[in-house]
């Protein structure tokens, strides 16, 4: 309904204000080795992995096609929906964001800005290109990767910008709905390293672990998670500081709470507790050299309690990090990053095994061609520590080397 809902409403308001359409296309060659990517099903940490015996997988293929529309219906008040085409999901076809933004012309040193609709909270300080794209890298960070697969709001938010003196100030504010599911793929699958974008009706896999199922008689959760879904009817929020200094530099945090109630299921769907902090610093240093570097750590809940105890069927505390320096030269771009992540399991862990650490080293050349679109290579290396592994055949330690090669297509 959701998608629906959005696809019907933007082009009404299309006929009051003006329209403009921009394509991207990610047309991509991998070559990977290790064990099968989480898409096909296993534990894997990449988007794409080796195959079921950790030999390479080689693939020409459509990444993503995406049509990005804005609406400028006035001065004060836009539009903008993203929709995607991404041959690897089971919804290929899918909306990923869709939103108003509300902004009066300032009159003091203050600007607010009202924003509703389905969106990203404004989290990761990579994905700033086209169609929720990285300029740096193919693939995100682990935060923000996680980002891109399980967090999406349906709700508002409201900002106030303060210019002063030394910097510009911005507090801003969130109520949504929409993101019960949250916090099931990186409890059950963990972390990943990856450009996936889950839509407002995808289904995204899970491993098919001993210990869920919809037969099991732990927790019956299916291979199968929905992001982006109301289960429990509670509201749930986030708020974030951000510090943009003259100088060149930015800091900030935002606090999430989706505020689930974890005894609640619905259309085979729990409502997850999760709650996390992301911090980040992002500099500009001479010569076109970036740094940036996102630290975020939180807790996830789902199930029932042990009558008399504080012990959760699902109670998993997690946090990644990461540091990326780029060197731009013309149109020319050289990033490196590394990143580290882990996930601990405070219960059930003879049942139900969420433990999880890791690290991952990518290494990303790119070349602006025309205008916008841009060729990128990069290679990613992943090794990680996931005692579940061993319940569906495979050694607990891991790791993944794959070569990506992508064209991005930009009108």
């Amino acid at each position: 309904m959701l998608h629906l809902l959005l696809l019907s409403v933007f082009p009404l308001l299309a006929e009051a204000g003006s329209l403009s359409n921009e394509f991207y296309i990610d047309s991509r060659f991998t070559t990977s080795t290790g064990e099968p990517g989480w898409l096909d099903g296993g534990l894997g940490k990449s988007r794409f992995g080796g195959d079921v015996d950790g030999e390479s997988n080689d693939h020409f293929h459509l990444a993503e096609l995406a049509i990005l529309t804005q609406w400028e219906v006035s001065w004060d008040l836009k539009g903008f929906l993203h929709l995607q085409y991404d041959p690897g999901q089971t919804v290929k076809e899918d909306v990923i964001e869709g939103y108003f933004i509300y902004q009066p012309v300032p009159q003091s040193d203050f600007t607010f800005r009202f924003k509703t609709g389905l969106f990203f909270p404004s989290i990761s300080r990579e994905n700033t290109g086209p169609a929720w794209s990285s300029p740096y890298t193919i693939s995100s960070s682990a935060i923000n990767s996680w980002v891109g697969e399980e967090i999406r709001v349906v709700g508002f938010e409201f900002k106030i910008i303060r210019e002063g003196e030394m910097g510009n100030l911005a507090i801003s504010a969130s109520a949504f709905g929409f993101n019960d599911p949250t916090g099931t793929l990186l409890a059950y699958r963990g972390w990943s390293i990856g450009d996936v974008k889950a839509g407002a009706r995808s289904q995204l896999p899970l491993a098919e672990l001993p210990a869920i199922g919809l037969d099991s008689s732990f927790v019956p959760q299916p291979y199968w998670v929905d992001p982006v879904k109301e289960v429990d009817n509670k509201i749930g929020y986030y708020f974030a500081l951000d510090w943009k200094s003259h100088q060149p530099i930015e800091i900030g945090f935002l606090y999430y709470n989706n505020r689930g109630d974890p005894d609640v299921v619905e259309d085979y769907q729990y409502a997850w507790g999760t709650e996390f902090f992301n911090f980040y610093i992002e500099i500009e240093l001479p010569k076109k050299v970036t740094v940036i570097s996102q630290y975020s750590l939180g807790s996830t809940i789902m199930g029932g309690q042990i009558a008399g105890t504080q012990t959760w069927d699902v109670d998993v505390d997690y946090s990644a990090g990461f540091i990326l320096g780029s060197k731009k030269a013309g149109r020319y771009r050289v990033s490196v990053r590394y990143d580290w992540f882990d996930t601990d399991d405070n219960s059930h862990v003879l049942i139900d095994n969420n433990n999880e650490n890791g690290s991952a080293v990518t290494f990303a050349v790119s070349m602006q061609l025309r205008k916008k679109d841009l060729l990128i290579a990069e290679y990613l290396i992943i090794d990680s520590y996931h005692p579940a592994r061993t319940t569906i055949g495979y050694l607990a330690q891991q790791e993944t080397k794959a070569f990506q090669m992508s064209y991005r297509f930009f009108r």
